[in-house]
This record gives structure tokens, sequence and C-alpha cells, in this order.
């Protein structure tokens, strides 16, 4: 029997699922430029969630935030053979994401802005997830409720401290790795990130009426001073 290159280095398809699996992301890239087609499929697993998540709150539209998550992972596969572990994987990554996203909106800002004369789709239209049986009704219409305040206000945060923010609060980067990512001086970027901080708390309290839902910030704050206070 002929076995695969994957096969020979890993075993059965099955085996080596789980062996990628266990890998760190800076040795799958290895194995992409190794020629290993297995390994970029487990990287565009961890990935594709997380860049459609990041570029959606720049563009705020999910057909371009699909398309730029995409182009972001063609460029990993095209160019691996750029990536040298002098940074993590993921901040590599996430440069490519974000010079994608700033280029996109340059385009958009030298665009005249058009109307649409389409009419809106009625409410029965609407495509309408089934409820989750298992989750508390109650639980569940707050929780979407409190991301679609926080969307509302991270999307009125100007580009240049926005980009930063998402970095540091939602992917967890730290302010060294911001720095790589964005090009910018160290101090800028840490106050790119307070400025965005206070902005965001200006932003998103006046909308939030419910006791249960500025409970539920107020905990997401503690956090957030928590990582903030702690070494990057």
């Amino acid at each position: 029997m002929i076995l695969s290159r994957d096969e020979h280095l890993h075993g059965s398809p099955a085996q080596a699922r789980v062996h990628l699996r266990d890998l760190r992301d800076e040795d799958l890239i290895v194995h992409v430029q190794n020629g290993q087609r297995k390994a970029y499929d487990e990287l565009v697993a961890r990935y594709k969630g997380r860049l459609f998540s990041f570029i959606l709150r720049m563009v705020k539209d999910p057909t371009l935030a699909e398309e730029l998550a995409q182009e972001t992972l063609i460029r990993v596969y095209i160019h691996a053979e750029k990536y040298r572990e002098i940074a993590r994987f993921s901040t590599w990554v996430f440069t490519i994401a974000t010079n994608l996203v700033r280029n996109k909106m340059r385009q958009r800002s030298r665009r005249p802005r058009l109307i649409s004369l389409n009419p809106a789709p009625l409410d029965d239209e609407m495509p309408v997830d089934p409820p989750d049986p298992k989750s508390d009704p109650t639980e569940t219409i707050e929780r979407e409720e409190l991301s679609r305040i926080m969307a509302e206000a991270t999307s009125r945060i100007p580009e240049k401290y926005r980009i930063p923010f998402l970095l540091r609060e939602v992917e967890q980067l730290s302010y060294e790795e911001i720095q790589q990512v964005t090009g910018l001086k160290l101090g800028t970027v840490r106050s790119r990130i307070n400025r965005a901080r206070n902005r965001f708390r200006q932003l998103v309290k006046p909308l939030l009426r419910d006791e249960t839902l500025l409970a539920e910030l107020e905990m997401i704050e503690a956090r957030v001073a928590q990582q903030k206070d702690s070494p990057s």
C-alpha cells in the first residue's frame, strides 16, 4: 500500500487530525511551508471564526467580512513561506487582516455614497434561527441585547482607536503584538486603547436601561481592569 505524505508523517488520517489539533499555530505553519494541506486546513478551522468576528466589527458588513476573512486565509497559504517565528502566528495573521481592512476602508472613503432604492425585506422574509430548547429565553434575550449594544458602541469608536482596542480586548493580543500589527509606537498603542476604552464606556452606558445588563457590563469592565493592571 502506498501512503500519502501526511500518512507517512502522522499515520492514518484520523491520527493525523488528532496530532494536528495538538500542535501550536507556529508548528502548523511550518508544516504548511512543507506542503502539508491538512495543517493549513487546521489553521483555517482555528482562525476563520475569529477573523470573521474581528473584521465584521470593523466593516459592519457580513458579506464583506466573509470575503476579507477568506482573503486573509488565502494570503496565509500563498505567503506561508514568508512567516518566521519572530512573532506569534496570530500576530502575523491579524497584521494581514488589518491591512486588508484598512485598504478596503480607504477604497470606500473614495467612493460616493449611494442610497439604495431596493425595498427592505419584510420581517417574515428574514431568516430566523430556531431557539435552543435547552436555553433560558430570558437569559438568551439579555445576552443578545448586550451583544447588540456592545457592537453598536464599538462601531462608533473611530477606526484608529477601534483597531488596537479590538486586538487587545477581543483578540487578547499583547501591547507589543499590537505594536507589530499596527506599526504604531508602543506608547501610541497604549494611549489609543485607553482612549477607546473611555469612549466605549461613554457610548455603552447610556444604552443600558436594564439593571441586569448594566451589572454584566460592570463585570466585564472589572475583568478588563484586571487585564490592564497585569503585565502585557
